[in-house]
This record gives C-alpha cells, structure tokens and sequence, in this order.
C-alpha cells in the first residue's frame, strides 16, 4: 500500500522526461524556489515537503521547520494521517495563506462503479476539509485510480465537485498509467489533470520512467516524484556524487536536479533541517546533457 510505501522505499510507477525548457520556468516564489505553470495556468512550485507516517504533533514540528527552512509548497497526504498536525502549524506560522501552496489527497481506489466511486471520493474530499483546516486547497490529489473506468470516472467527478464548488483550483492524481490517464482525459465537463505524482529516481526503472515522463508530457500533465531520494541504487548515488563533488553539491542534490533536468518535479521527506535545506537548494546549477547522459547510463538506462 501507499502507506506503507510511505514508511519504506518507494514502489508504484515511474518515470524520465527532457529537460525543463526556459519557457516552463514560471514565476519564482518569495521563498520555496522557481515554480512550473501547469496546464490549468496555475504556479506550481517544484520543490515540496510531503509529509511521512507519523504522529499529529511530529506533523506540527516537521511542517514549521519545513516553513523556516523555506518550504511553500506541501504535499499532505491522507495516507500520513496526520493532516490535522499540518493544518495546526500552517495556521501558526503566521505566513500568508497566499503564499503557500497546499495539496491534499483522497483514498478511494477500492470503491467499485462510478456511484460508489464518486461517494468515497466525495467523502474523502469533505475529509481533507474537515483534517486541514484551511478553507479552499490549491490542489487536491487522487491518490490511486479505481478498479475499472467508470469506478475512476466517478472519482474524477468528484473531485472536479470539488472544484467546482470553489473548494479547490487544481486537480492532480497519483499512482495513474498513461491509458488510466486517457480515462480522466476523455471525461466531458470536467477539468484536465495538471500533476501525476509517480515513483522516480536516477537508477529507478530507467527504461518505463522513461516511457512515463514522455507519456505524461505528452498529455501535458506535469509529473511530480514522489519520496525520490529513496530510490537511489548505491551505483547511482555514486554517480550522482561524482558530478556533485566539483559543484560543491550532494549526491541527493544532483538526483534531486536530475529530476528537475528531465521535466519534473518532486516532493521529499526529511526530519532534519539540515537536509531540508539540502533538498532545496537545487536551482543555482544545471546540469549537462553529458551529465544526464551519465546518470542515464549509470542508472542502467
């Protein structure tokens, strides 16, 4: 499950797109780092934290320094189960709601038919309201796709409810292969998906990442790696710090710029400040096409 996914290594779908051209860095943000516009023509900062597996009041400490170190763009998972935690130091922090970017998520993969489907969907959008505490979202995020198409047709229209009803601006989902995609795609009335949040690393799945980042692209739907530091093979992170040594960089911040070379974005987890700030301190270096290449091969790829 996601969940446990979320206390170990990563595992769902993958991805590797080309790198990020200039007229797709948007706006940057106060704090938090440079922003991607996504196809519904909303800012979507590349950088997030998402929170992990614990407590409400670990969710409160981890969020605030998430906050100090510069963080603006939050992944709060209902998988973590400590929404509650992050809505409470959001509200604390003193920090402008508009300057913040909130995504939460919604759980109904096992409701079976498009009418139970958009049911669980819908309570599980009513939920995030009710954990946060932070009025209207700016992203709320399908976590898994149902069983069948109408079962994720009903989940879809829930959200864009949601939407719809002023209770968020965007509409994301995670975990979706390009032909569950194309479900969501064909929908009438409906807005498009801006994110798909999958499993990526240098070294992780090379050839279907690959795939999945051109598919995704394609569909203009920006993908968003998920907990991507924990997928790294030891010959890619010694890869990774091979090229980061000269540039005075980590081996995690050269996966970390990897990923932002191939078109992506990413949400990480952490509990120290010192790697929060490691994790966004990414966006005064590029790397080359001889070192993407490298990591390419170097990942199997």
């Amino acid at each position: 499950s996601r969940r446990g996914a979320l206390r170990g290594a990563a595992g769902a779908a993958g991805v590797a797109l080309t790198p990020l051209a200039p007229a797709h860095a948007a706006a940057t943000t106060k704090a938090g780092g440079p922003a991607i516009k996504l196809c519904d023509g909303t800012a979507f900062p590349i950088a997030s934290f998402g929170l992990q597996v614990y407590s409400d009041d670990d969710a409160y400490r981890y969020t605030t320094l998430a906050l100090e170190c510069g963080y603006r763009n939050f992944f709060a998972s209902v998988l973590a189960g400590n929404q509650r935690g992050f809505g409470k130091a959001v509200r604390a922090s003193g920090i402008p709601r508009d300057e913040l970017y909130v995504c939460g998520s919604v759980l109904s993969n096992r409701a079976s038919g498009a009418d139970a489907a958009f049911a669980a969907s819908k309570r599980g959008c009513d939920a995030n309201f009710a954990a946060l505490g932070l009025g209207p979202l700016d992203m709320i995020m399908l976590d898994y796709p149902g069983p069948d198409s109408a079962s994720i047709e009903g989940q879809w229209r829930a959200l864009d409810a949601m939407r719809k009803e002023g209770g968020v601006k965007s509409l994301a989902l995670s975990n979706f292969s390009p032909n569950q995609l194309d479900v969501v795609l064909g929908l009438s009335g409906t807005a498009p998906p801006t994110v798909n949040q999958l499993a990526l690393g240098v070294g992780y799945r090379p050839a279907p990442n690959r795939d999945l980042l051109a598919a995704n692209k394609a569909r203009k739907v920006l993908v968003q790696a998920w907990s991507p530091l924990r997928v790294l093979s030891p010959k890619a992170k010694e890869a990774c710090a091979a090229i980061g040594k000269p540039l005075g960089k980590s081996a995690q911040q050269v996966a970390l710029r990897w990923i932002v070379d191939k078109g992506a974005t990413y949400t990480c987890q952490t509990t120290s400040k010192a790697h929060f700030l490691e994790d966004i301190d990414v966006f005064d270096f590029q790397l080359s096409a001889g070192e993407l290449a490298e990591l390419d091969d170097a990942a199997g790829g």
